[in-house]
């Protein structure tokens, strides 16, 4: 029996932001909600919304225009700006890109919806230079710039976006829950540094920007190139703030820096990057897991661990679409020759040609995403009273064989990562094959993933449970992934949002089908028939189980394991038996409590600022 110490759970639900828009827009498409466009409206500035509705369609009032600030209807909103609205959101094909980059194969990819590339994620999150210039943040403000060139880059903005809105979660500021910040450590995800950034310097034989270069004092250009740069922003938003003029003036201002554990400063642990191709947010994850439980004689373990993640791999002018190829790319030409081959009036729009496991997947869509995610250990959910929203039974990463292409998944044995998983799962918190039902699948949407998705998740349960002397047929298991809803492929951010939908279903909640799935790919038969495939939501499992596998280029391949939370599930742990009683007795308010904070705080503007300000650690102030 595991301590409770010993075992990591995830608090509160991500936050997410992708293609089709916000954690709220992306659920209520999933569920598919009437909400969906007045929340689509909100992300777009149209609309600001009533968190306190009982529905976002009941609480519209215009945000811009003539009508600021009156009531706005659905009927009104959909005859306005419905199409619009739908038009600019997820897959699609994008205005100009073949302008901007000649060479390119394709112009459908899925970069964010409405405005959200240019100035929009910025007025979402609160990280305009005016917001952080009139916040707690003003010290920061330099790093907050309007100047294009100098501006946080869109790989900075999704992660500060999804990471510190995952704060939401949280009952209490995370200062008060986590006083000493040296207990707190962001850990992230990415696949690509920051593209947009390297554009803008490596090439000093490029023309100059309109206007030339502004001044750029503290290298801002250079540190927005590095994968880095997007966590320790946030890291540092969160972090105790000392300006560094007024303390060299005043040394002694450093004092109260001090932490109560002599020696030691009140600046959080250094946030760790995991570069892992695609498999980018797994590995992370099972990187940083180990760190929450080790025990070791002067190593001092984070409580808290923020995981987060994100890519804008179409940056900078959409070079990825002429580095990928045409080969594994969805093109306009592949989806008009389907269209034209089926002959009987079915033909996919462009915002369902991302296929998989189908018999018309004819290649990937390139997608911008950032998301983040709290977790901890039981003990620490238990005893300040969080919401545990699922319990993490287990988690893998593997290479794979030799003698293979570069593609993921094309080599032999990366099963091994869910095997880990699994196996975890079973020996530590006693939990078999049989205890798990949906399937958060890789599903980039080429046959060849399609094959290698199932058949590397089928090799993993069987391997798993040969493991466990288990014999006969393994349960089927329900496939899903966000990529199909709309996201495309959001390279080393796709595992942690395909988590954070595994999450939904281990929450009782509705968890993505695969949506643009009609005809099952006939090369898929005999593996396909080991799961349960369709188009529809799954409706979740409140008392259930999701496993996550994903792949990378090089041989990356990471997976995780989750078990919904539940009185029984928390009381097979090694818990103070009044602690628990408390908690149990609480949960129903704690969870109502931690919706409504979430839904009010991500239905509200400025999200990310809103959060550091009130999570950060005190300093000068």
């Amino acid at each position: 029996m595991l301590r409770s110490d010993q075992v990591l759970v995830t608090v509160g639900t991500a936050c997410t932001i992708s293609a089709v828009g916000s954690t709220e827009t992306y659920q209520a498409l999933v569920a598919q909600s009437e909400e969906f466009l007045p929340l689509a409206a909100f992300d777009a500035g149209l609309v600001e919304i009533d968190p306190e509705a009982a529905s976002a369609a009941d609480g519209m009032r215009w945000a811009t225009g003539e009508k600021a600030g009156e009531p706005a209807t659905l009927d009104e909103l959909k005859r306005l700006h419905g199409a619009e609205l739908r038009a600019n959101s997820g897959i699609r094909h994008v205005p100009g890109v073949r302008e901007l980059a000649p060479r390119v194969v394709t112009d459908i990819a899925a970069p964010l919806p409405h405005d959200l590339e240019t100035v929009g994620l910025r007025r979402l999150a609160g990280l305009r230079y005016e917001d952080i210039r009139g916040s707690g943040l003003k010290e920061m403000h330099g790093l907050f710039q309007n100047d294009p060139l100098l501006s946080p880059s869109l790989q900075a903005q999704l992660f500060a976006y999804g990471a510190l809105g995952a704060l939401a979660g949280l009952p209490r500021p995370l200062s008060e829950l986590v006083p000493n910040p040296f207990s707190f450590r962001v850990a992230s995800a990415t696949a690509f540094g920051g593209n947009e950034a390297l554009g803008q310097w490596l090439r000093p034989d490029a023309p100059l920007p309109e206007g030339g270069f502004p001044k750029d004092t503290f290298a801002v250009r250079l540190a927005h190139s590095l994968g880095s740069h997007g966590p320790a922003l946030v890291s540092t938003m969160l972090a105790p703030s000392y300006s560094i003029s007024r303390v060299l003036k005043n040394p002694e201002l450093r004092e109260s820096l001090k932490s109560g554990d002599v020696g030691f400063m009140r600046v959080p642990q250094a946030p760790a990057t995991a570069v892992g191709a695609c498999a980018s947010s797994l590995i992370a994850l099972a990187d940083i897991a180990p760190q929450l439980l080790f025990d070791y004689p002067g190593f001092q373990r984070p409580q808290m661990v923020l995981l987060t993640a994100a890519d804008a791999a179409l940056q900078p002018r959409y070079g990825i679409l002429e580095a990928f190829g045409g080969g594994a790319l969805m093109t306009g030409e592949k989806l008009a020759a389907k269209n034209a081959a089926h002959g009987d009036g079915s033909e996919r729009s462009v915002h369902d040609s991302l296929a998989p496991f189908d018999i018309d997947a004819d290649g990937t869509v390139v997608g911008h995403g950032g998301s983040g995610l709290l977790v901890t250990t039981l003990d620490f959910a238990l005893r300040n009273q969080l919401d545990v929203t699922s319990i993490i039974v287990g988690w893998g990463q593997s290479g794979e064989a030799g003698g293979k292409a570069h593609f993921a998944g094309v080599g032999f044995g990366g099963e091994n990562a869910l095997v880990q998983a699994l196996d975890m799962a079973h020996a530590a918190h006693g939990y078999g094959v049989d205890a798990f039902q949906y399937l958060a699948a890789h599903a980039t949407g080429t046959r060849t993933n399609s094959k290698t998705d199932l058949g590397t998740a089928l090799a993993g349960l069987r391997g798993a449970a040969q493991r466990q002397g288990r014999e006969g047929e393994l349960p089927r298991l329900f496939v899903g992934t966000p990529k199909a809803v709309g996201d495309g492929h959001t390279m080393g951010e796709t595992g942690l949002k395909a988590l954070s939908q595994a999450v939904q279903f281990v929450l009782g909640r509705k968890a993505p089908g695969v949506p643009t799935l009609r005809r099952v790919d006939p090369d898929l038969a005999e593996v396909a028939a080991h799961f349960h495939l369709q188009a529809e939501p799954s409706p979740g499992n409140p008392d259930g189980g999701a496993i996550c596998a994903t792949q990378g280029f090089g041989g990356y391949n990471g997976a995780v394991a989750l078990r919904s939370a539940t009185p029984e599930s928390l009381a097979r742990y090694d818990v103070d038996a009044d602690l628990l009683a408390a908690y149990l007795e609480a949960w129903p308010r704690i969870r109502a409590e931690r919706e409504r904070r979430e839904r009010t705080a991500r239905r509200s503007p400025k999200l990310a600022l809103a959060m550091a300000e009130m999570h950060r650690w005190a300093g000068l102030e």
